[in-house]
C-alpha cells in the first residue's frame, strides 16, 4: 500500500543539489508534495560532476557496523545512519533509478566508465519525477528563524517561508568547483559550532623528481611505510600513483590527514618497499647470489625479472646505476644503493596539494549538535544537516559517499515525517 503525500503549505527546502542534497530531496518527497532544492551553481552536483569515473566510488559493500568504524571517533554517530540507510539501500534505489553500478574487487561501488554528472542527472531525473522542484543559480545565504524555530530562508535576497530546511551545501574541497563555505556560516550563525576546516585527502607533494620519470603511473601492492621524524607511523600495502609533483593513491590520501598535522615542524618521509617477500637484513645477501648466477646480464635485464619497467625506471633514478652495466661490473656501493632503492625507496613529503585538489575536509558542522537518529539540529527545530558539511571524514574509495547517501536519506526521512 503506497502512503499518501502530506500537501504541505509551506515546502520542506533543502539547500545543496549534490548527492547528500539530491538524495534527501528524493526521500522529502515519498512523503511530502512540497519539496524544494536551491542549488547556487548553474547545474546540480558541480563538484562531483569533475571527478573522472576511475575515482568516482558511491559505497562500499560492508554492513553498517564495519563501514562505520571506518571514522573513527565518529563512528558512534554514523553507525546508526549506517544503520537507517546502508549500501543495500542505495544499490536498491540506484537499481530502480536504472543507474547501475558494481562492486569491484575491493567491495567499493562504482559505475564503470560513468562520470559524476552521470549519477547527479539520474537523481535529478529520480527528484523531478517524485515531484521535487529544482531552482538553480539560487544561492540561500541566510536561513531566518521564528521563536526559535526554522521560518525559511533568504535566496537571491528574498525571503522564502518553509517549513523544515535541510544544509546539504558540501564541505570546503575543491573549491574551483563551486565549493563555498556558505553552510558553515549560516550553521554558525544558528548557533552551531563549526570545527576548523582544514585539507585532506589529498595528494602530497614531494621533493622527488620521480614524476617525470613515471608521470600518472600506478604502483599496485606496494609495502607503503609512513615516518615522522625517522619513527616508522603507518605501514600499509596498497598502491601508490606518481604525479610531476606530488604522489597519491589510497594509501597517501587517508592518511594525508594526519600527515598535514605534522607538517612542516616534522620530517615526513614515505619509503617503499618493492619486493615485501625478500628480507631487508638479507636483501644485500641474496643479490650478491643473483647477480653472480648471471654475471652477463645487464642490470636492466636482470631487474625486468623481478620487476615491471615503471619500477625499474624508479629504481634505476634513485640508485643512478646505469641499466645496460652488466651484473658483473656492478660494485659494492653501487649493489648497497640498489638494495636501497629496492627496499627503501624515500620520498620527503614537503606539503599537501592545496584546497582545490582535496576530496575532503576535516572540519566542518560538530556531530555534537545533530542528532544521529534524525540528523536534526539539537540547536534549532526543524533544521536538518546531510553530507560532508557535517564534520565527519572516512577514508577515500566509497565511505564519505555512502555517508552523503546515508545522511541525506535521514534528513530528508525525518523532515518529511515531522512536516507541518
Amino acid at each position: 500500500m503506497t502512503s499518501k503525500k502530506l500537501n504541505n503549505s509551506l515546502p520542506i527546502i533543502v539547500v545543496g543539489g549534490g548527492p547528500s542534497g539530491m538524495l534527501a530531496a528524493i526521500t522529502a518527497a515519498e512523503s511530502s508534495k512540497n519539496v524544494i532544492v536551491y542549488s547556487k551553481n548553474p547545474y546540480p552536483g558541480k563538484k562531483i560532476s569533475a571527478v573522472p569515473s576511475q575515482d568516482l566510488f558511491f559505497s562500499v559493500k560492508q554492513p553498517a557496523r564495519k563501514l562505520a568504524a571506518n571514522f573513527k571517533g565518529k563512528s558512534d554517530f554514523v553507525a546508526p545512519i549506517f544503520k537507517t540507510f546502508g549500501y543495500i539501500d542505495l544499490i536498491r534505489l540506484f537499481k530502480k533509478m536504472k543507474f547501475n553500478v558494481e562492486p569491484d574487487e575491493y567491495g567499493r561501488f562504482r559505475a564503470n566508465g560513468t562520470h559524476g554528472e552521470g549519477l547527479i542527472q539520474a537523481l535529478l531525473d529520480e527528484a523531478v519525477k517524485r515531484g521535487v522542484v529544482y531552482r538553480k543559480s539560487s544561492r540561500v545565504s541566510d536561513v531566518y528563524l521564528e521563536k526559535d524555530e526554522i521560518a525559511g530562508v533568504i535566496s537571491n535576497s528574498s525571503k522564502i517561508p518553509a517549513s523544515k530546511v535541510i544544509i546539504a551545501t558540501g564541505s570546503f574541497s575543491s573549491p574551483k568547483y563551486g565549493a563555498t563555505k556558505d553552510g558553515y556560516i549560516i550553521s554558525e550563525k544558528l548557533g552551531h559550532k563549526v570545527n576548523e576546516i582544514k585539507p585532506a585527502l589529498v595528494d602530497l607533494i614531494t621533493n622527488g623528481k620521480y614524476g617525470k620519470v613515471v608521470d600518472g603511473e600506478t604502483f599496485d601492492d606496494i609495502v607503503i611505510n609512513i615516518y615522522f621524524n625517522n619513527k616508522l607511523a603507518y605501514s600499509e600495502t596498497g598502491e601508490i600513483t606518481f604525479k610531476l609533483d606530488a604522489i597519491s593513491g589510497t594509501t597517501i590520501i587517508n592518511h594525508s590527514a594526519e600527515i598535514i598535522e605534522k607538517l612542516p615542524d616534522t620530517k615526513v618521509e614515505i619509503r617503499l618497499d618493492f619486493m615485501p617477500d625478500q628480507p631487508k637484513e638479507t636483501m644485500d645477501t641474496w643479490l650478491i647470489k643473483e647477480t653472480i648466477a648471471r654475471k652477463t646480464v645487464p642490470l636492466g635485464a636482470f631487474l625486468n625479472r623481478y620487476f615491471d619497467e615503471n619500477i625499474i625506471k624508479l629504481i634505476q633514478a634513485e640508485s643512478g646505476i646505469k641499466l645496460d652495466k652488466s651484473v658483473a661490473h656492478v660494485t659494492n656501493l653501487e649493489r648497497k644503493a640498489l638494495a636501497r632503492a629496492i627496499k627503501d625507496f624515500r620520498l620527503t613529503v614537503k606539503a599537501p596539494k592545496p584546497f582545490n585538489g582535496t576530496r575532503g575536509v576535516i572540519g566542518g558542522v560538530s556531530i555534537d549538535d545533530i542528532d544521529p537518529l534524525t540528523c536534526e539540529s539539537k540547536k534549532v527545530k526543524s533544521l536538518y544537516f546531510a553530507g560532508d558539511v557535517i564534520d565527519v571524514l572516512g577514508p577515500w574509495g566509497g565511505y564519505n559517499m555512502q555517508f552523503a547517501f546515508s545522511s541525506g536519506y535521514v534528513a530528508g526521512k525525518s523532515a518529511a515525517s515531522n512536516s507541518k
